[in-house]
């Protein structure tokens, strides 16, 4: 049985249960260059199990992510996210967070062992209200997350290395892709710290707005 991610203010239109969030590492170019990281010729692939993840589901809403207190500094990244249909094609988008216990993760790089247990805790990953695709212009228009009111992050998915139809393709080269699956596109540069007692805020445009309480 697939664990379901944990829902904070349910919308009227139900989520679907998803297998699995596919995540693209490396994905803006300066962000890896802001972690002295070596740009890749692809992306790099890693997986988050549905169990990790908090869903705000309320347009304007706000939901709580609990962050682990003992196991080094957590990052954010801010993502576009992409739900896909029963034919695995794109059918919403929203913003996100991959939230990366950075102190593990290098640790990981250093020794050339995989990423996942930077990656996979509790409340994880955040997903946002889903928005149809094809309601506006997602391709090229500006995204940013704040924090505690200052603008920490912001870019467009036009700035992607591997734009998401190429992604997409990528992905199903290597990994089973089911329907309902959430693909997470990358950050863009100014990823940061964050701690207990702050507030994040993800804004997309007129399009998409909610907040994350982190605890």
């Amino acid at each position: 049985m697939v664990a379901a991610a944990r829902t904070v203010h349910m919308a009227a239109r139900a989520t679907p249960a998803f297998d699995k969030i596919i995540c693209l590492g490396k994905n803006y170019l300066e962000h890896a260059r802001e972690l002295g990281d070596a740009v890749p010729d692809k992306p790099v692939l890693f997986i988050k199990p549905p169990s990790s993840a908090v869903v705000c589901s309320e347009r304007g809403g706000t939901c709580s992510v609990s962050l682990p207190r003992e196991r080094g500094t957590v990052h954010y990244e801010c993502e576009v996210c992409l739900r896909l249909g029963p034919d695995t094609g794109i059918v919403d988008v929203s913003l996100g967070l991959d939230l990366t216990l950075r102190d593990v993760q290098a640790k990981l790089k250093k020794n050339g062992h995989s990423w996942e247990l930077g990656k996979v805790f509790p409340d994880a990953a955040v997903l946002g209200p889903w928005v149809p695709h094809d309601s506006f212009d997602w391709m090229n228009a500006e995204f940013f997350f704040e924090l505690d009111g200052k603008a920490v992050q912001r870019g467009r998915v036009s700035q992607q290395m591997l734009a998401p139809q190429l992604a997409l393709e990528y992905i199903r080269s290597v990994f089973p892709v089911c329907a309902h699956d959430v693909v997470m596109t990358g950050t863009p540069a100014g990823v940061g710290p964050v701690s207990p007692g702050q507030q994040g805020m993800l804004r997309w445009g007129n399009h998409l707005l909610y907040t994350v309480d982190f605890v």
